[in-house]
């Protein structure tokens, strides 16, 4: 059975997208798709993504494991994927021995994940793949660091003899959270249309001391989350004269009615934490860190950047004639 193996260079490195959108990808050209995680939880965050996100593929039961697979949970997770159709089978982070294991146990051609800022990694790691390696994916590369990419980054990756598959660019959507995700972290309490809160939030802006005219001010991010005191209906009206997706409001002070009239004409969820304006802001940087590949804006984003960057039909003639197959 055709099989492409997604492994990467460390954790969060992008392979669950990766592997989530090339499923996608398939289904959509009318293939019968397997998809999930080799190794991990049932209850496991990821595997619970791709069966969301990508509901028409078949799930892979993920093999559980508390450390470093042994070689009979290797055949274990080999065996589980079982047979028809294409498979696409997440890897582990780092170990490339099990990962190369678990490749030839499936016959496997292995795409390898990896930051620009680990791209020497890559390279150490790429040789333990040999000829099952069907190329190098460079993810979330600094919209700033183009130059290195094309002066440092790929020309090393070629000297190793590497394939390269390409560079997807960071994108905000990729790091959103929903405006019920903030709500929770802050542990906050609805006031108004709670039903929208599952848009992605792409941006903070806090109101504070706001010196160019409100409105200006709150539309110069999209897809953003306004942060404000509950006792500043002034700027909270201001906010919402503009496309927010949610707002926030602090101190635990809820708003004037005409706070609400304006949430309500435009269906702009609101709640009410009980911080004040600066924790709610340092609770939010900390939790924006861990944002997970969880929802489906962010798998049509991550389509729409590996069509246009990946070079994915290598990855295809790879999986059609595999190294021993």
């Amino acid at each position: 059975m055709p099989t492409l193996l997604v492994v990467s260079t460390s954790p969060g490195s992008g392979k669950t997208a990766f592997a989530a959108s090339y499923a996608a990808r398939l289904l959509a050209d009318g293939a019968t798709v397997s998809l999930g995680k080799a190794f991990g939880a049932a209850d496991d965050d990821d595997v619970a993504a791709m069966k969301a996100l990508v509901s028409g593929a078949n799930s892979i039961a993920p093999v559980a494991v508390n450390s470093a697979p042994s070689d009979d949970q290797v055949k274990q997770a080999a065996q589980s994927i079982g047979s028809g159709g294409l498979s696409v089978v997440e890897g582990l982070s780092g170990n490339h021995a099990v990962n190369r294991s678990l490749a030839d146990e499936l016959d496997a051609s292995v795409v390898l994940v990896a930051g620009q800022s680990d791209y020497k990694s890559a390279i150490e790691a790429a040789p333990v793949y040999g000829d099952r390696l069907a190329g190098v994916v460079i993810n979330n590369s600094p919209k700033h660091q183009g130059h290195d990419l094309d002066s440092e980054v790929v020309p090393a990756l070629t000297a190793a003899g590497l394939p390269y598959i390409g560079a997807l660019p960071e994108d905000r959507r990729l790091v959103a959270v929903t405006a019920r995700a903030m709500h929770e972290c802050l542990g906050g309490e609805w006031l108004e249309w709670e039903e929208h809160a599952d848009e992605l939030v792409e941006n903070v802006l806090i109101g504070g001391i706001v010196l160019d005219w409100g409105p200006i001010y709150f539309a110069s991010q999209e897809n953003a989350a306004v942060l404000v005191r509950g006792d500043r209906p002034d700027l909270a009206i201001a906010a919402l004269a503009t496309p927010i997706k949610a707002l926030i409001l602090t101190k635990g002070v809820k708003p004037v009615e005409y706070v609400y009239y304006e949430a309500d004409k435009r269906q702009v969820p609101v709640t009410v934490v009980e911080a004040d304006t600066q924790e709610a802001a340092e609770e939010l940087e900390r939790f924006l860190e861990y944002s997970r590949f969880d929802h489906p804006a962010k798998l049509e984003r991550f389509t729409e950047l590996a069509s246009e960057h990946l070079d994915l039909d290598r990855i295809d003639a790879a999986i059609a004639h595999p190294v021993t197959g």
